[in-house]
């Protein structure tokens, strides 16, 4: 973590002094801030673990992108960056404290004379040293692995009191998962309340809003099919390893120059299903390893990229599903005009079912780009 540190801040000071004959726009930036709430715990167990409140340290590392740049006139100079994230869990000796790291975007969603709003969201991989263990710490039933995965919310209000410095404060939802890779896997959610500082290594200029969805096409409407695939362990006397994959078909419809609706199907095959905690012979019949359900969407781009959500509900399944509904949050990543790549997580109402790697085409229905 302290080479990772370094290296970035070497970037960081190497880049600060070039910025200025490569582009007088990009303004760097660095952040510390101070995080101070509670577990929230969506499952009885998890109330019976949490015994204190939880706090963290979280540092940034980031960019303000130049306004000559179209996407970052669009989405009013966000600013892009990494993070490092230390704090604790609720409950020191069973849950321990926690390590992520993190690339985040900072969107901007209102200015002010002296200051700005703005909404923060991050994924990434954490470090969990105290995890759970068969006979040194099997209380922990909230984290089975040692690496997972975070991921994180954060609204945000700035005050700028000079040209370089500027004060924060915000309100925030952490969650962390291995995406039940290996179980016990009730993840932990958390909300916190935060204060902060932040220097820009640049003159700061507040960002100036312009019309941007009268100069920038609408996105393009597309039917999209994506091949995902992961693995899931079910229990812990259990060690198994179960593949899961499913065919995801949408149609996606551009509303303005930064965000897609949709509608789709998903069809599930898990090989875990149905299967007994005490005896795991004979395997599940193939046909009730199937499910089928629809799905809305909603999609942010962001160049390349896209942050998904997604809520669904199954409507034909052999194997009563976890719950009824699900949720799917992730990034897609546009390879070219036609292929993709896809992560997500796919939970049932704030427990993790996997983490979904993808592969995907679309097809544009109409164009809407400049000529």
């Amino acid at each position: 973590m302290k080479n990772c540190l370094l290296l970035l801040l070497s970037l960081l000071i190497f880049k600060c002094g070039t910025a200025q004959e490569k582009d007088n726009n990009d303004i760097l930036i660095t952040s510390i801030r101070y995080h101070y709430g509670v577990v929230l715990p969506h499952h009885k167990s998890i109330r019976y673990l949490i015994n204190n409140q939880v706090s963290a340290i979280e540092l940034n590392f980031g960019f303000l992108p130049s306004r000559n740049r179209s996407w970052s006139r669009l989405y009013n100079q966000p600013e892009i960056g990494l993070g490092f994230y230390h704090g604790s869990l609720g409950n020191d000796k069973v849950l321990g404290n926690t390590n992520a790291i993190f690339p985040y975007i900072n969107f901007n969603l209102k200015d002010y004379q002296k200051g700005s709003l703005r909404f923060q969201t991050g994924f990434g991989i954490a470090h969990t040293k105290k995890h759970f263990h068969p006979t040194e710490n099997y209380t922990n039933v909230a984290i089975g692995s040692e690496f997972n995965a975070f991921f994180k919310i954060l609204l945000n209000g700035s005050y700028h009191f000079t040209n370089k410095w500027s004060a924060n404060a915000g309100v925030g939802f952490q969650h962390l998962s291995n995406g039940s890779i290996k179980v016990p896997n009730k993840g932990l959610n958390m909300a916190t309340a935060s204060i902060g500082i932040q220097y820009h290594f640049n003159v700061f200029q507040s960002p100036v809003r312009s019309h941007s969805n009268l100069i920038h096409p609408k996105l393009n409407d597309e039917i999209v099919i994506i091949w995902n695939n992961g693995i899931k362990q079910t229990a812990e006397k259990d060690d198994h390893k179960y593949y899961k994959t499913g065919l995801s078909l949408g149609y996606l419809k551009g509303i303005n120059a930064k965000q897609k609706i949709g509608l789709g199907i998903d069809l599930f095959y898990d090989k875990s299903a149905n299967r007994g905690k005490w005896d795991f012979d004979p395997q599940t019949k193939f046909k009730d390893r199937f499910s089928q359900a629809i799905f809305i969407s909603h999609e942010l781009v962001v160049q390349r990229f896209s942050i998904i959500a997604n809520v669904g509900a199954y409507t034909f399944f052999e194997t009563k599903p976890e719950k009824p509904v699900y949720t799917r949050i992730g990034l897609k990543y546009e390879i070219n005009k036609h292929f993709l790549a896809s992560l997500g997580l796919k939970a049932h109402l704030g427990k993790a079912d996997y983490i979904e790697w993808g592969i995907g085409y679309k097809l544009k229905t109409n164009n809407n780009e400049k000529p």
